[in-house]
């Protein structure tokens, strides 16, 4: 049931473009390895023109075990999904 569902919503998400272009991670053909490598890539080419680069780590494991049952059906309605 759980598949079921996961695939309807990102299917919807996809056909009207919900998430933002850069999010990788949970997306089919993307990986959160590949948005790493893409990350490394920007800081070394900053590095090498002598920028500087700035990065805030967040951690966002218990994320959703935060979110009230509640919140996350009115999110959901908000983005066409009932």
């Amino acid at each position: 049931m759980e598949h079921i569902i996961c695939s309807a919503i990102m299917k919807h998400t996809d056909q009207h473009g919900i998430l933002y272009p850069l999010q990788l991670g949970f997306r089919p053909h993307r990986s959160c390895d590949t948005q790493l490598l893409d990350m490394v890539n920007e800081v070394v080419n900053n590095m090498q023109q002598g920028l500087q680069t700035d990065l805030c780590i967040l951690d966002f494991s218990k994320a959703f075990d935060k979110v009230g049952p509640n919140r996350l059906i009115e999110k959901l309605k908000w983005y066409g999904i009932d």
